[in-house]
Parts: C-alpha cells; structure tokens; sequence
C-alpha cells in the first residue's frame, strides 16, 4: 500500500497530538491530585463523586446540629440544676419556718430570703442561649417565658412547641423543653388530691397530704370534713362530698351524734384514701379534700413566703402550719417534676455523644471512598507521565529523520 506524502505527515503529526493530550491531562491530574479533573474522564465515577459528596455535607450538617443540640441541652441541664439547688434551698427556710418556736419576726426575716430565692427562680427560668433565644419559650424563642402579672400571679408566654433538629437520616432529638411542661404544670397535693385548713379555723389541728390507697374506690369530689361533738361528749368528725353526700358516719346515721370519735394522728379513711390530722381541731373546724389542680412553681413559692408572714402561731391558729406544709408538699413535686426532665435531658446528651461517635465513623467511611473514586496515585501517574514523554520523544524524533525521506533526495 503506499501513502502519500501528506497523508504520512498528518498521521506522524495526529500521534504527536495524541501523545500530547495524553501528557497534558496526566499533568492536569497530577497537579490536582484528582484521578478525575472533568466528567469525561469517568462519567461513572463523576457520578459517584457527586453521591458521596452530598452524603458527606448531610452529614456534616448532621453533626452541626449534634453540636446545636448538645449546647442547648447542657445549658438547660445546668440551669435546671440551679434551679433544683434554689428549690433545695427554699425547703430547707420552709422546714426552718415551720416551727413554733420562731417569732413572726424570725418568720419574716426567713420570707424575705424565700422571695429572694423566688425572683432567682424566675430569673433562671427566662434564661436566654448563646443565640440570645429564651431556652423555655418553645417556638417563641424571642418572647420572655415568664412574666409577673399586676395581681402577683405568674404567666407563661411561650408556647407548646419542641424544637427538633435532625441528628441523622432517620432520627431527629429535641433541643430543649418548654417553661409550661417544667414550671408551670405541676401536681398540688398529692398528686390525686390535694387537701387544705379553713382560714378560720382556730384549733390546733394541721392536715397532712395524705395517699391513695385504692385508686378503684376514689370519688373526685370536693369533701369535707368537719369537727363536731357527737353523742357520747366526745370529739368526733364527718365527712361530706359536695356531690356525693354524706360519707362518714355512712347513712342514714346522723353526722354529728353518731360521728366517730377524733384522735390525734389517726387516719381518717373513706373512698380509697386517707388523712391523718395531728393537733386538736376545735369544734366548728374544718378541712377541704379536693381532686388535685395544676399550679406554678412561682405560685407555690409566693403562696410559702406569703404564710410565713402572715404572723406567729399562738393557741389553736395552726393555719401557718397547714399552709407551710402544703407548700413544701407541692414543692417536692416541682422538684421531682425538674429532676425528671434532668433525666431525660442527660439521657439525650448521653444519645447525642452516641450518634456524634456514629456519624463521625460514617464520615471517614465516606472521606476513605471518595479518595479511592476521586483522588489519583500519584506513584503511578508519574510512572505513566515519564513513559509517555519518552513516548513523545520518540514519535518526534522519528519523524524527524522519516520526514527526511523522499525521493528528490536521491535526483
């Protein structure tokens, strides 16, 4: 077969090109350090990158948001905290009151710590985060949770709302909890009922918070019971719901002769529960057994301070005492109320450290496949780089003396 001139030229100088191309995206690579520098190179590949690429940047938002949730969460576990330590405190004045050897002045004097404590806790309770949000607001994140209202009540302005953030592909955490779940909703009484003194009592008797002994017997009614002398001369109590009528002595005995004899401490049963009443009620006295209500942690420690300075105790008023004791009462409950969030926060701090492990793990994974898809050998692109610049060198230097061939050489 014989060619021609021109079509030998442009053969030697399309190879020359070749090889050239070939150079030129060998030195492309290697400058990059990437095995592919454009699609073309490896449309699958390409395609893979732009998977793991994504999937790693999901990720990494997902262990910002680990990060988020993490330091909304250690800050609601030290503040609520604080807050247990305030309400340890406030006890501890509580149970210091609620002795008959103080003065009104001592009891006074320990009110104003107690209040003392109450703006400590409304304060800790509208703490702001490091974005300058309010942590117990809900979604109202730039409204001030709790406010004091002209009637020295307390009330909440956020609202219901959790805020979640995603943490992983399937699971999402909260960052937080609301003011009304940890200060606001919490059990008076005993958690089923709740018991309180009549104001004008003038006995010595005091209530205590009672329990539940039959949750199938309890009756939700307002019962009261009251002191009276019954037949025999004696000291002797009834007991009468407001709906469902007379309890004790049962019908159709009459509530004040057939009333059964009072005595200190004992416990009075009757529709699955009990109380006991120390001291010595005066005739005409009288006690409220209620389904218990929902109330404020502010309301309760403002209810304390207020009896401690309603003055001294002295003959048979015990009213201080009723009301001290049912405001350490319901202040356990806010206390148990908070312990068991703290619970649960730690519980998701301890899940958070877990996936931050896991998607850490998850991280290198993807980093250690992208490098194998995307990043090239750099020991073998050079191998290759110095083989094709021989390559190179001798195409040209072929054509070179090939080139030289003709036969006007030999005219």
């Amino acid at each position: 077969m014989r060619l021609s001139t021109a079509l030998f030229h442009q053969n030697s100088v399309n190879n020359i090109l070749d090889q050239q191309s070939r150079l030129s995206r060998l030195q492309g690579q290697i400058a990059s350090g990437r095995r592919i520098v454009q699609p073309s190179d490896d449309p699958a590949g390409t395609a893979q990158i732009l998977r793991l690429t994504q999937t790693i940047e999901v990720t990494t938002q997902f262990q910002r948001n680990v990060d988020i949730a993490n330091n909304r969460l250690s800050l609601e576990e030290t503040t609520l905290e604080a807050v247990q330590n305030s309400m340890t405190r406030i006890r501890e004045l509580a149970l210091q009151a609620n002795n008959s050897t103080l003065t009104h002045t001592d009891r006074v004097a320990v009110a104003q710590e107690v209040r003392q404590r109450l703006d400590e806790l409304v304060s800790l309770a509208n703490t702001r985060d490091a974005n300058d949000e309010y942590l117990f607001s809900g979604f109202q994140a730039n409204t001030r949770p709790f406010t004091r209202n002209p009637d020295g009540s307390f009330a909440y302005n956020g609202d219901q709302g959790q805020r979640f953030l995603q943490i992983s592909s399937g699971r999402q955490i909260a960052d937080g909890d609301t003011g009304s779940d940890l200060f606001m909703n919490i059990e008076t009484g005993n958690g089923t009922f709740q018991v309180r003194d009549n104001a004008n009592n003038t006995g010595s008797g005091v209530i205590d918070p009672g329990q539940l002994l039959d949750p199938s017997l309890w009756v939700p009614d307002d019962y009261t019971i009251t002191f009276v002398t019954n037949a025999n001369g004696n000291r002797g109590y009834n007991v009468i719901g407001a709906n469902v009528g007379q309890i004790i002595p049962p019908l159709p005995q009459n509530p004040v002769n057939d009333a059964p004899d009072f005595s200190s401490d004992a416990a009075i049963s009757f529709n699955g529960i009990e109380v006991s009443i120390e001291g010595l009620p005066d005739v005409g006295d009288t006690f409220i057994v209620s389904p218990g209500v929902k109330q404020d942690v502010f309301t309760t420690v403002n209810n304390l301070a207020t009896a401690m300075e309603g003055g001294g105790v002295s003959g048979g008023d015990a009213h201080i005492f009723n009301a001290i004791s049912h405001a350490i009462v319901d202040l356990d409950n806010a206390y148990d109320n908070v312990l068991e969030h703290r619970t649960d926060i730690g519980g998701r701090l301890n899940s958070l450290d877990d996936q931050r492990d896991i998607n850490q793990t998850f991280l290198i994974d993807l980093e250690s496949t992208l490098s194998g898809t995307r990043d090239l050998d750099l020991v073998a692109a050079i191998s290759e780089l110095q083989q094709r610049a021989g390559a190179l060198e001798a195409a040209q230097a072929a054509f070179s003396r090939i080139a030289r061939l003709s036969l006007f050489e030999f005219l």
